[in-house]
């Protein structure tokens, strides 16, 4: 599956470079019937958006102008969609009028050229006529940071560290972080981006926070049971593109003509057709009635589903190739210029997760080009999941029923961003541990998208989340970041199973404190900590917790809105914990081998059908030297090594 090939059935007859140039070039695909005349026309589109006035036609294409193009050469499409169609026009041609080639294509129009034409452009920008290089054009200050988001479908933390290696080890030498404890608020896509795209909503803030059984509300989160206008939604690159002049991009994969994320379901979205529980038939009268931002890909996308259901493989090609290339050439147009934009692909991993190593080798490579031409520099770059696996499975199994509730969330920060914001920052390095949700990433963009840092930093307001460069509080529980119990990862105590599992009956909790410990020693002799830890100091404290996730997790109980349900997944609970894992946390004290005093958090997980233990995160440095305070032990003895070096 990494190396997906895409069989090639019908040549291209155009096509277009990583920097958006698109070339025709018919006769090479033909050689060597060199007597075919092909000549080939570009169509330039727009479209995809509800008219106020009737309340639908979001699925349609106009077509707003049809330029001639001329072959092998370089040519720059002034616009975000464009179609490129061939024809044969030779003199014993059948239906010349009939296109024998024709696909779309996603462009990116500049303002400062002239829109809707097609530009012959220079091959190379680096050299002159004469083959004389070129001085590079010197950078301007932005003055603030700017924030690029690409977010996949269905994809938690730990299945794209499974299955992105090369991308993964390239992310980790461009430091980004991980939110390890970053937990989804909600079911699907829309729920969980609302909350990090909008924030607040009026409609939302209106309905009760908890619902009869004392849960959070649904519609406290988003208010599904309410028609909304997604035109007057305030994103934040709205905010960003308004307030301060920023650039703005929208790029969704839709995966069908009647979807997308603020389009689908239809009835969520269509203001002014009364009680939502009325069945509406009308499925093309959702979505926008304007372009959301500079750069809206919907009209694209619209063509490429047209008469189309998506596979991997399209003209020859992996098509999701083409849909991030977007996030990527955005990134680097706009590098100098203060800019928001948001990707996100649906189609690859909706179904699957694990599909996502299709685009290792091409994710990789985006970020190394990126890094080397500077589109990381002064920008906040997100790489997201909105949730786990849903549907495919894996959510079926004990670590899917995790994965699917704790999606990947991996920030990479400004050049600068560390020496200017040091506090931030080191709030930042300590929080990524924590519990956090949507809503706590949502207020770490609004503080980026008003600069509110360092000596502008405001206080923080009491609306629901707190940002990441604010102090979080290690007491958090599920319900002070908005997530529901069904959602919720945090363990509860089943210190009183005494079976876990059929015929399999728990050990004292003398011998399964040793056991545990014994875990923890082995574990840090294969990761060559001992050299920094001394082992033989360390001792157990008196706190022992057996725990488990709950049970409306550990079943897969998407909403809790059917009492049934509920009931029925409490007597099983009850009658039989099936607790296939067991979780184990305690204190442990001793010293480093520099003799600092050390105490750390501990955590193993316990399989109770084959009777084997491992750390399932690294333990939690709760005591320190001065000189190296970090959470991690491994920053921990990094951080000493170098000090007894030099």
């Amino acid at each position: 599956m990494r190396q997906l090939k895409c069989e090639i059935k019908q040549k291209d007859y155009a096509s277009m470079d990583s920097e958006g140039y698109i070339y025709a070039h018919p006769h090479f695909v033909d050689w060597p019937r060199i007597e075919r005349e092909i000549e080939c026309k570009v169509d330039i589109i727009e479209g995809g958006l509800r008219q106020e006035s009737k309340n639908r036609t979001k699925n349609s294409i106009i077509v707003k102008k049809t330029i001639d193009i001329p072959s092998n050469e370089r040519l720059f499409v002034n616009a975000d969609a464009f179609i490129v169609h061939c024809y044969n026009v030779s003199k014993k041609a059948v239906n010349p009028e009939i296109a024998i080639w024709k696909k779309p294509f996603p462009g990116m129009k500049d303002k400062n050229l002239p829109e809707d034409e097609v530009l012959r452009v220079k091959d190379l920008y680096s050299y002159g006529d004469y083959g004389n290089k070129l001085r590079d054009a010197v950078a301007k200050s932005v003055g603030r940071y700017s924030i690029d988001i690409l977010g996949f479908d269905s994809t938690a933390r730990t299945m794209f560290m499974r299955h992105m290696p090369r991308t993964v080890e390239v992310m980790a030498k461009l430091n980004y972080h991980y939110l390890y404890g970053y937990t989804k608020v909600a079911d699907n896509s829309m729920v969980n981006l609302a909350p990090i795209l909008v924030g607040d909503m009026e409609e939302a803030l209106k309905k009760p926070k908890f619902d009869s059984s004392g849960d959070i509300n649904i519609n406290w989160i988003l208010p599904t049971e309410d028609r909304m206008d997604p035109t007057k939604l305030q994103f934040l690159w709205k905010i960003m593109k308004e307030k301060y002049g920023c650039e703005s991009l929208f790029n969704e994969d839709i995966s069908g003509k009647s979807l997308g994320l603020f389009n689908y379901p239809a009835a969520e979205f269509q203001p002014g057709f009364g009680d939502y529980r009325i069945e509406i038939k009308i499925i093309d009268s959702s979505g926008f009635t304007e372009n959301p931002a500079d750069h809206y890909y919907r009209v694209y996308y619209l063509a490429v589903y047209e008469k189309w259901k998506y596979e991997a493989c399209r003209d020859g090609e992996q098509i999701q190739n083409e849909f991030i290339s977007i996030w990527r050439r955005f990134a680097h147009r706009y590098r100098d210029i203060c800019h928001f934009g948001f990707t996100f692909v649906t189609t690859l991993t909706h179904e699957a997760g694990l599909v996502i190593e299709i685009l290792d080798e091409k994710m990789a490579a985006h970020l190394s080009q990126m890094h080397l031409d500077g589109d990381l520099n002064n920008t906040f770059s997100v790489i997201m999941g909105d949730h786990g696996n849903r549907i495919g499975a894996v959510q079926r199994r004990y670590h899917g029923r995790i994965e699917e509730r704790m999606p990947l969330m991996a920030v990479r920060f400004p050049n600068d961003f560390s020496q200017k914001y040091p506090e931030e920052y080191k709030n930042f390095l300590e929080n990524k541990y924590k519990l956090t949700s949507n809503f706590d990433v949502h207020k770490t963009l609004h503080d980026i998208v008003h600069m509110r840092l360092g000596e502008n930093k405001e206080k923080a307001d009491e609306g629901r989340g707190i940002s990441l460069f604010d102090i979080i509080p290690n007491t958090r529980m599920c319900p002070d970041v908005t997530v529901a119990e069904n959602f919720c990862m945090c363990m509860i105590d089943v210190s009183n199973v005494t079976t876990p599992l059929p015929k399999i009956t728990k050990k004292s909790v003398a011998d399964q404190k040793k056991d545990q410990f014994d875990t923890l020693k082995t574990w840090l002799k294969t990761e060559k900590l001992d050299d920094c830890v001394d082992v033989k100091s360390l001792e157990t404290g008196s706190d022992f917790k057996e725990m488990a996730i709950n049970p409306y997790s550990r079943f897969g109980l998407r909403t809790k809105k059917n009492s049934t349900a509920v009931e029925m997944m409490k007597d099983r609970h009850k009658k039989n914990a099936e607790l296939n894992y067991l979780n184990f946390e305690f204190t442990v004290t001793g010293s480093f081998k520099s003799s600092d005093a050390l105490s750390m958090l501990v955590r193993t997980e316990l399989f109770v059908e084959k009777n084997t233990s491992q750390l399932i995160f690294e333990p939690m440095i709760q005591e320190m030297p001065a000189s190296c305070r970090f959470v991690s032990i491994f920053d921990v003895c990094q951080c000493l090594r170098l000090r007894l070096s030099s």
